[in-house]
């Protein structure tokens, strides 16, 4: 007893230096501004953290004048003027922009939609017209060459038509910065060239220690490129939250030394700016990832995040998150107790485990309260934080001497899934179908990770501890080669062949990929033990049939949306077939239509059990990779894929139909 209570009482302690370490406010060089000096410009959105004007009507989202009024009253305090981005909704902005102060970067939005682009032309003009004294400068668009939705000519047109109407008025447009070069024509039509220079969002990220030399070498070579105009940065900054890209990791820290560095470069070399952006935007996950949220000085609270000035944490929370562990390291008390074998190492084992466990658990939650939007994040998260939490107290019951027994092997496991269901109370049918569910959310997260990563965050705490448990069982348990043990090989061959694919497109410099490698590598290790000498020749053909299906998809997607011979006319006349046919593509995929199609059909598969419909759901799942529904689609492909290779499997090899038969296939 005493044992426990000291051994305990160490957890906590170890707990509280930890939290503490790593939550520690951080002191960073300021920008060094002169006493009462304000910045010079911000991007503003006026939307709640609530809000999400991709779902607004045709008049745009619900703006509140009072909202945008406080708002502004907190952006006067430490800034000149405000960039906006779109029209509808802002016929209030410039007197209440003049009430504080503040001058206005008034932008319209201009993509594909005539329509909608001139409702946003005639609204930007008729603004400005009716308070001009309080407009700095229009914006003609905003990255509408980056999004492929109108040409260099159409843009340059629409410009020199805002100049027309407003004579007396600096006109621009603003994209990132390589699309100026790629568009020469619209530079001569813009009074000066606004450009975008974000180096997180690099197709080659800069990491943070080098930002400052990168946005200086892009500012040059623009002015060098096109000379005789003004050079503003139009965007600039970090996020504070978000999955890490080769070398450049989002956090608080970061971001605010990023923005001071920028601040103080800027205001030394004499250059004009527009930070990005003055809230957080949680809308913006549903579009950007987790990452598109947080590019806010201010929380989409309108809190300071200390982004300017003052002591910066990466875990300003950290008190909350050290009471959240120590609830989850009490938890295991009985789980300790019982055993008179519990020595000196066993309680080091122990404790070290209930400790990392902890705050792994705690930090994989903490990652989903930031990143998690809709029901289908949500479901995804409760799903990853169960299997986790379920591996933390099989780690720990074995540490304390407990014994378990081992997981059936998966063809057997996804017997246990259809009728009849005997006996799934049972604690090896429980850790068997929990393995069975580790493997199946980890394949569904490296398919998302290698088809379409940008978005996608690492979910590295929650499967860390399952690959720790399942590693450790296969070792304390004698391993007994089952008769159907190709599916473990398998499975363990696509996971080191997409922990490759993410190390190679993610480079080693990225640590939360790095760290994600190793733990599909972990997972692995259990699996090929158990695979080794396993044949895997049933399922060549139709791994061949799925990279041919695919060639074709992909050959498929750059002729119907990526060829540029074929789809600038269309930016011209969208009444053609070929024109017709983009649009309606563009419809199915913003509509997640592929990836449901895929998940209704793996799911026909799973019940079908049976080859011609697993293939058919599979290359539905194709579909959703090449066409932009990776989410839904990697779920769908996971479930058919299981289910076809077990098919496959089974037909070419002995089966378990007995539960002692299952017992002996046990790792």
């Amino acid at each position: 007893m005493r044992e426990r209570f000291l051994a305990y009482c160490t957890i906590l302690a170890a707990l509280f230096g930890f939290w503490y370490a790593i939550g520690r406010p951080e002191r960073l060089p300021e920008p060094g501004l002169a006493p009462g000096q304000r910045l010079q410009s911000v991007s503003y959105a006026p939307f709640d953290k609530h809000q999400n004007p991709l779902k607004s009507g045709p008049d745009g989202p619900d703006i509140s004048a009072d909202r945008i009024d406080r708002d502004l009253a907190i952006l006067a305090q430490r800034f000149e003027a405000i960039r906006t981005y779109s029209t509808l909704g802002m016929e209030s902005l410039p007197a209440l922009a003049e009430k504080h102060g503040l001058k206005i970067m008034l932008g319209a939005w201009v993509n594909s939609d005539p329509v909608a682009t001139r409702k946003e032309l005639n609204k930007l003009i008729e603004i400005a017209r009716s308070r001009p004294s309080s407009i700095r400068a229009v914006v003609v668009g905003n990255e509408s060459l980056l999004r492929r939705e109108v040409t260099g000519a159409q843009l340059a047109a629409y410009i020199r038509e805002v100049k027309s109407a407003l004579p007396d008025m600096p006109v621009t447009y603003a994209d990132v910065w390589e699309f100026w070069l790629k568009h020469p024509e619209v530079a001569p039509a813009v009074d000066f060239v606004t450009i975008h220079i974000l180096p997180y969002w690099e197709d080659d990220p800069v990491a943070v220690d080098d930002a400052m030399a990168h946005i200086r070498k892009i500012r040059e070579e623009i002015a060098a490129k096109i000379p005789g105009r003004e050079i503003f940065i139009g965007e600039t900054g970090w996020p504070s939250q978000g999955r890490m890209r080769v070398g450049a990791l989002p956090s608080p820290v970061n971001q605010a030394r990023f923005m001071r560095g920028v601040v103080a470069m800027a205001e030394r070399e004499h250059w004009a700016y527009n930070l990005i952006e003055a809230f957080d935007q949680p809308w913006k996950r549903i579009s950007e990832g987790a990452v598109g949220g947080y590019w806010g000085i201010y929380d989409a609270d309108r809190k300071d995040k200390a982004v300017l000035s003052g002591p910066v944490s990466n875990h300003p929370r950290w008190l909350v998150l050290f009471w959240l562990s120590a609830a989850i390291v009490l938890l295991t008390v009985p789980l300790s107790g019982g055993r008179a074998s519990l020595d000196g190492f066993r309680w080091c084992e122990f404790s070290a485990l209930a400790a990392a466990g902890a705050v792994g658990i705690v930090l994989q939650g903490r990652q989903f309260a930031l990143i998690s939007h809709g029901i289908w994040p949500i479901l995804w998260a409760a799903l990853v934080m169960t299997q986790a939490a379920f591996a933390y107290f099989l780690l720990l019951t074995t540490a304390a001497g407990h014994s378990l027994p081992g997981a059936f092997g998966l063809a057997a496991t996804m017997d246990l899934l259809r009728p009849p269901r005997p006996k799934l109370w049972r604690l090896s049918a429980l850790i068997s179908l929990h393995r069975l569910a580790v493997l199946a959310l980890a394949l569904v997260a490296v398919a998302g990770l290698v088809i379409a990563p940008r978005y996608r965050s690492f979910n590295n705490f929650g499967f860390i501890l399952p690959a720790l448990a399942y590693a450790w069982l296969s070792r304390r348990n004698e391993h007994r080669a089952g008769p159907s043990a190709g599916l473990e090989r398998l499975v363990a061959l696509v996971l080191a062949a997409g922990a490759v694919g993410i190390l190679i497109r993610e480079t080693p410099l990225n640590r939360q990929a790095d760290i994600w490698v190793g733990t599909c590598l972990l997972l692995t290790y259990p699996l090929w033990r158990q695979g080794r000498g396993a044949a895997l020749r049933p399922m060549l053909a139709c791994g061949l049939g799925l990279v041919a299906a695919y060639g074709i998809l992909m050959a498929l997607r750059y002729v119907l949306l990526d060829w540029k011979r074929l789809a600038v006319p269309c930016m011209d006349d969208p009444s053609g077939l070929y024109c017709r046919i983009r649009d309606a593509l563009g419809f199915l995929m913003y509509h997640q239509a592929f990836g449901w199609l895929s998940l209704v059909l793996a799911a026909l598969a799973v019940w079908r059990a049976k080859t011609g419909p697993c293939f058919l759901a599979l290359t539905a799942s194709l579909c959703g990779f090449v066409f932009y529904n990776a989410g839904v689609a990697a779920v769908a492909f996971v479930a058919a894929g299981l289910t076809l290779a077990k098919t496959k499997l089974d037909a070419d090899g002995p089966r378990c139909p007995t539960e002692k038969c299952r017992d002996n296939e046990s790792l």
